[in-house]
């Protein structure tokens, strides 16, 4: 098992950061949607954490095939394939666990995040025991610094060259620049794989760290300080449309064929009084076996054979009768892998 904690100095406060993230997420999503990929949405609903902050949990599997070389896919068993996801978001406290049927139990990856406002680091954010501390191995990532495969880098977006016309934040050239910076704040990301192959289990576990979550901490968060005018004057309800927006794009393009409904997309968590998830809150999104809570839900859509909801309103007196049929919320959704929530 190795386990690492990542911690990033950034020129933001913990709110600015929050809204940012939200906006860079959505934004890259839209980038890298050219994949094919599938993933499922099958389950987000509302939760409260053990200290009484409210969140959202979701469930996604990620179907990997054609962002794989072909040899690799032709020869990998469909489990192989397929990375499930649960994500755990009480901001600024995330976690998001990783796993895959194929490797069963033998495959294990966990991301932990918290945010701080200010520069000074805390050397035990998690509340880590002694066996645990002596594990951990801290890794700073530097957004100006640290270097960035060749192929991958953009004037426009090196932390080093970029202003804020907005903000007047940077260009970040000075070496002792994460001391110097204001307003600063500190994400700490602990991630913690396990690959339990006798062989293959530093190589792989390295792999996962350093040139997998640790390159995509660098470029996601090098990108979000680059991105700052686009995003630091928007309000909430304007980045939540952004986010929207990215969805029906992608629709538009092909690349999402499941429709999230109104009810998904307006969900409003702060009704949550539960330590975990409530199964009456649960929307529930599984492709060939959809069951719809409503019990008047009697035909089959012919396009995504999920159910289609009919209810039938009767006028006093009159006794008309309306009936109105309508798709379930959602049919078949297909995003790119690289949307994989790390960031969380």
């Amino acid at each position: 098992m190795l386990i690492k904690e990542y911690r990033i100095t950034l020129p933001f406060t913990k709110e600015e950061y929050r809204l940012g993230q939200k906006y860079m997420t959505a934004r890259k999503t839209q980038e890298s949607s050219n994949t094919g990929d599938n993933v499922e949405l099958l389950e987000k609903c509302a939760f409260t954490d053990k200290n009484g902050i409210k969140g959202v949990y979701t469930h996604k599997v990620f179907l990997l095939k054609k962002s794989l070389p072909r040899y690799a896919s032709a020869i990998l068993p469909k489990s192989a394939l397929k990375i499930e996801e649960k994500s755990w978001n009480s901001f600024p406290n995330t976690k998001t666990v990783y796993s895959c049927p194929f490797f069963g139990e033998k495959f294990y990856l966990c991301i932990e995040s918290v945010h701080k406002d200010g520069r000074t680091e805390e050397e035990n954010v998690f509340r880590l025991n002694k066996d645990l501390l002596k594990k951990r191995i801290i890794d700073h990532v530097d957004i100006a610094r640290d270097e960035i495969d060749g192929k991958d880098v953009k004037p426009e977006e090196d932390p080093r060259i970029f202003k804020s016309k907005l903000t007047g934040r940077g260009p970040l050239t000075s070496p002792n620049w994460r001391n110097e910076v204001n307003p600063a704040m500190v994400v700490y990301k602990l991630v913690t794989v396990n690959f339990n192959y006798w062989g293959f289990q530093n190589k792989v576990e390295n792999l996962v760290q350093t040139n997998g979550l640790r390159e995509v901490f660098l470029k996601a968060h090098r990108s979000l300080f680059c991105w700052m005018d686009e995003w630091i004057d928007l309000s909430e309800e304007q980045i939540e449309q952004f986010e929207k927006s990215t969805y029906q794009l992608m629709m538009d393009n092909n690349k999402i064929e499941r429709k999230l409904g109104d009810d998904f997309k307006n969900m409003n968590i702060s009704d949550s009084n539960t330590s975990s998830p409530n199964e009456n809150e649960k929307i529930i999104y599984s492709k060939g076996d959809f069951k719809c809570p409503n019990v008047n839900c009697q035909h089959v859509c012919n396009e995504c054979k999920h159910m289609m909801m009919t209810t039938t309103t009767k006028t006093t007196k009159t006794v008309t009768e309306t009936t109105t049929t309508v798709q379930s919320p959602i049919c078949y959704r297909n995003m790119n892998p690289d949307s994989i929530n790390v960031m969380n």
